[in-house]
């Protein structure tokens, strides 16, 4: 009877001492699973930082050109794919609330991120595109999602902070575009925003011919804005402009040489191996006889290159003459 008691006794002591092992063996591993999240969370953190003080500065549009919002937004898309596939590796067997609103934030942060980059690539290579305020706000209300989805994160895990075990590590507030009401007003003031950028964002490609003038010099202008010209050979210098904020290559020059009666005494057609953004080149047509006491037009024109803007000053005229004899 007294074994019996003993016995009993004993598988009682060994229940209770294994039930605590394993309670404390759970605990254990549970803390460790979550001290592990928490090390993958502040990683997340640090990276979305960078990326969200990098995009505000990408928001401004102001004085950045297209190289520049590309390699910055770039780089804000690559942070956010990391972050994302960190939280996406992380083990699978925890299932915590925290976890689910870090991976809702991390998710939508960048399904809003690859969104905006290339709704506004397609505005700059497009800008009467249809629909790119659509795609526009759909990125910002999906970046919206990530930062209320982060707050509600950062709020439940301060409050398990005080948890046994648990090591918490630096969280940083982190918003993108806050919470935003109005996407689609918010979409208007970027697109009008980046539409008026000055820093190159848009390519804008413009040749112009800037002025011209006779070699040898003109000798006197006539009340018609005629010039008087030296009984010698006549060139024309003629200054060429890129206005632009793009390389122009191969610019084509056409200059044609009427007199007063119509007909032509000159054709030439040149080409110019390219002209940088704000950069002036010097051409010189060819130098030509031309008949005294007769009234000449020089007429000059660039070809237009691929969606040049501004065509009107492509084209340029100056008239001269040499007096007649005696």
């Amino acid at each position: 009877m007294k074994n019996s008691l003993k016995n009993i006794l004993f598988v009682i002591v060994v229940s209770i001492l294994s039930t605590g092992v394993y309670q404390y063996y759970q605990s254990y591993n549970e803390a460790r699973l979550f001290n592990n999240f928490l090390d993958s969370a502040a990683l997340v953190s640090s990276l979305h930082l960078e990326s969200s003080e990098e995009f505000k500065n990408v928001l401004d549009f102001s004085e950045i050109s297209r190289e520049e919002f590309e390699d910055k937004i770039g780089k804000v898309v690559s942070n956010s794919r990391e972050a994302f596939e960190i939280i996406n590796n992380t083990d699978a067997s925890l299932t915590l609330k925290e976890k689910e609103l870090l991976s809702l934030a991390t998710s939508y942060w960048l399904q809003g991120l690859e969104m905006f980059e290339v709704s506004i690539i397609t505005l700059i290579d497009n800008p009467n595109s249809e629909k790119i305020q659509e795609s526009i706000a759909q990125s910002i209300s999906d970046l919206s999602i990530g930062d209320r989805s982060y707050s509600e994160f950062l709020f439940l895990i301060k409050q398990n902070a005080t948890s046994e075990g648990t090591f918490l590590p630096v969280l940083y507030e982190i918003e993108y575009v806050g919470l935003e009401d109005n996407s689609f007003r918010f979409a208007d003031l970027l697109v009008e925003k980046a539409e008026s950028s000055t820093g190159g964002l848009f390519l804008r490609r413009n040749l112009s011919i800037s002025g011209a003038e006779f070699k040898p010099n003109a000798i006197a202008v006539t009340e018609e804005d005629y010039l008087v010209l030296l009984n010698d050979k006549i060139e024309l210098q003629i200054v060429i402009t890129n206005e632009g904020n793009v390389d122009a290559y191969d610019v084509v020059v056409l200059i044609l040489v009427t007199d007063e009666y119509g007909d032509t005494v000159h054709e030439q057609q040149s080409k110019i191996d390219s002209i940088g953004p704000q950069e002036s080149k010097i051409f010189y047509s060819d130098a030509i006889n031309i008949e005294a006491g007769v009234l000449h037009e020089w007429f000059i024109k660039l070809e237009e290159v691929e969606k040049e803007e501004n065509l009107n000053d492509n084209l340029y005229s100056i008239f001269g003459f040499i007096p007649p004899e005696g």
